[in-house]
């Protein structure tokens, strides 16, 4: 790892993005109960130095140093990064001096515990907590740059944008590249001049690189298929510096999902419950980037409130999962709205569908274990069920009064063509006195007021409701039994005219 100094960082903000490495700040805090004293942290930070420049070469330039302050704060998942980069500055440090911050505390318990969290500057934003341990303080250096390099949250700028389909640009990435390749060179070496089978001291086995015997695989800055990344818009004034409010956008319920990365291009396929989540042309002043996600947990509980009302939780709504083969249903949320989320090891990114009812009310991507808990906020669907059980029984009436009318008056019809008037005149009355398609009509207007008249309805939820009450009114024009009724009532007259 390269070590910073003021000039070559210096230099270092201003290389080009595809070259320019991450400019690390890492404050390692090691508790008292540890006994690790100045001697020792002077030998770990050399180690942890050596192993991790042979093992991701130039795509970091890090400056480690003791821990200025306790970290247990920044540990907490709910902290705002504006009091993170206010105690920065109090420290004489200043963020936009450095890509990525890294916060790593160790603890003595028996085990040695290590928590790791990171911060990007450019975006403000806060990794995910990540937790290990090991048994022994010498793996202490390789547990450490196991972890930051599983959870290192690579950084990309958004180039262009053709939903669904996304290009990326990785910071780096040259540098990431050159080390894949490096690290292909010395396999292939020690694969061509590898020893003969029978020559092998096989009690004495030669030691494998320390990048390929301990992290495989590993390399920070680097996003493989199928991960997830977030996008996020950062506002800059005339300097280019962050403007004071609203200048880091997090996009909701957005997520980029790598599709193919060459070594110079990451294409992706951007996944979002709006129809708009990025702006399509570029600003000058806005950066469109994205940030890996890096996941913590096993699941994602998510849970479902009424869109209008957050303290009202929405159960019995299905949750289905886009799946390359079909819509997967997942489950129902329970009497808390709430309904587990699994990882999917096909893809990080889960496409959720919620319906109610047969009818889509949200598509909520989410990344299972990204987050404990997230809370979506949906259209309460319960007026709508409503108003569909309340039209569906509506319809039954209406179905049985047009029948009902139209026996009696094939009744009335039957019997002036036989010259029974008497009984023909006894049916008509009943025809009359019955229920009429147009007091059901009446019926229908006035419930469908009812319904709509809730100014918190949400839109598309009224919309549907319209819909609903729309298609019984369509019924309602089908129906010709008053005009029947007066042809009867007149063909009545004509024929006790015609007996008198």
């Amino acid at each position: 790892m390269l070590l910073l100094g003021p000039t070559f960082a210096h230099a270092a903000e201003h290389l080009p993005w595809e070259i320019a490495p991450y400019r690390t700040l890492v404050w390692i805090e090691t508790k008292p109960d540890s006994h690790l004293d100045d001697a020792f942290f002077t030998h770990f930070t050399r180690d942890l130095n050596d192993k991790r420049y042979a093992t991701s070469g130039a795509v970091l330039l890090a400056d480690m140093q003791r821990a200025p302050m306790p970290l247990a704060r920044w540990f907490a998942s709910e902290v705002a990064s504006s009091s993170f980069v206010a105690r920065l500055e109090s420290r004489d440090f200043r963020a936009d001096d450095y890509d990525r911050i890294q916060l790593i505390s160790i603890e003595h318990d028996g085990d040695w515990a290590i928590t790791f969290r990171e911060f990007d500057t450019l975006t403000r934003s806060w990794g995910s907590v990540h937790r290990t341990s090991v048994r022994q303080r010498s793996l202490l250096s390789t547990a450490i740059l196991r972890i930051a390099y599983e959870k290192f949250s690579a950084l990309a700028k958004i180039t262009d944008v053709q939903k669904p389909d996304v290009a990326l640009a990785l910071k780096a990435t040259t540098l990431v590249e050159e080390e894949i390749q490096t690290r292909e060179r010395r396999r292939n070496e020690s694969i061509a001049f590898a020893q003969p089978v029978e020559d092998v001291d096989w009690k004495k086995l030669p030691a494998l690189a320390s990048s390929e015997a301990t992290y495989p695989g590993l390399l920070p800055g680097n996003v493989g298929v199928g991960e997830a990344m977030q996008p996020i818009l950062r506002r800059n004034d005339r300097q280019g510096n962050l403007v004071s409010e609203n200048g880091i956008m997090v996009m909701p319920w957005t997520y980029v999902r790598c599709d193919a990365n060459d070594g110079l291009q990451l294409k992706g396929t951007m996944i979002s419950g709006y129809n708009q989540p990025l702006p399509g042309r570029r600003n000058v002043r806005t950066q469109r980037l994205a940030l890996a996600v890096r996941p913590a947990y096993d699941a994602t509980e998510l849970k479902l409130v009424d869109k209008s009302t957050e303290a009202m939780p929405l159960a019995g709504y299905e949750i289905y999962s886009k799946d390359p083969e079909g819509p997967t249903l997942l489950g129902a949320s329970d009497a808390r709205g709430n309904v587990q989320i699994t990882k999917d090891p096909r893809s990080a990114v889960r496409a959720l569908y919620v319906r109610s009812g047969g009818n889509l009310l949200a598509r909520l991507p989410v990344v299972p274990g990204h987050d404990p808990a997230v809370t979506a906020r949906i259209p309460n669907d319960s007026p709508r069920l409503l108003a569909e059980g309340f039209v569906e029984g509506w319809r039954d009436q209406l179905v049985d009064t047009m029948a009902r009318r139209q026996i009696l008056a094939q009744r009335v019809q039957r019997k002036i063509e036989l010259g029974e008037l008497d009984d023909a005149e006894k049916w008509l009355a009943e025809l009359r006195s019955g229920r009429t398609v147009n007091e059901l009509a009446f019926e229908l207007r006035s419930a469908k007021g009812q319904f709509l008249k809730d100014n918190k309805l949400d839109p598309m939820i009224k919309r549907r409701i319209d819909e609903l009450f729309e298609k019984g009114q369509r019924l309602v024009t089908q129906d010709k039994s008053l005009l029947t009724e007066g042809n009867l009532a007149k063909q009545l007259e004509e024929a006790q005219d015609a007996q008198r």
